[in-house]
Parts: C-alpha cells; sequence; structure tokens
C-alpha cells in the first residue's frame, strides 16, 4: 500500500512571509529525515508561493489551492488527485 502525506501552507495575511518561512524550512527539513515512513508529500500551497527547488531532492509535489478556501476544503478539493491508498492530513505547524 502506497502512503501520503497532504500539508496544507495557508498564508493567512498578504504581508509577512519572511516570518512564515522558518516554519516551511523546519518542516521540510523534518520530512527529509523520515522519507522512508511515507511514498510522497503533497505540498497544499495556498499564497506561501513554495519555490520548486525547496522539494527538489524529496518525494513531493506542490498543488497550488484557493487561498479563499478553507483548509478541509482544500483537503476535500485535491483528494481525488492523490493516488496513494493511505492518506495523511496535516498541519504545516506539526512537528514531525
Amino acid at each position: 500500500m502506497k502512503r501520503a502525506i497532504l500539508v496544507n501552507f495557508h498564508l493567512y495575511t498578504p504581508w509577512g512571509k519572511e516570518f512564515y518561512s522558518p516554519i516551511l524550512d523546519f518542516f521540510l527539513q523534518q520530512m527529509k529525515k523520515y522519507e522512508e515512513e511515507y511514498d510522497h508529500l503533497y505540498l497544499l500551497d495556498s499564497n506561501w508561493e513554495i519555490e520548486p527547488e525547496k522539494i527538489k531532492d524529496m518525494k513531493a509535489s506542490i498543488i497550488r489551492t484557493n487561498p479563499s478556501m478553507r483548509y478541509y476544503d482544500c483537503f476535500k478539493q485535491v483528494l481525488p488527485q492523490i493516488k496513494e491508498d493511505l492518506v495523511l492530513f496535516m498541519d504545516n505547524d506539526m512537528v514531525v
């Protein structure tokens, strides 16, 4: 069975992105350490503008989502695109 992780990265404000950047960097660093635990990581990007080079050596994809959608609506929208059998839904500020 294939395992996927879906994580919402929603930037709530149009300013201050530099203050949120460490959250993404730390999260990705942790997920790299545990790559054997999942088959694919999906980053749902809502105004974060995650740069593809940040995940170039990872089993990961960036899916752009509508910034006006709520977290669970984003999950619901992208779930049909997920091909893995098992899915873990995570918040972006979760520490692994």
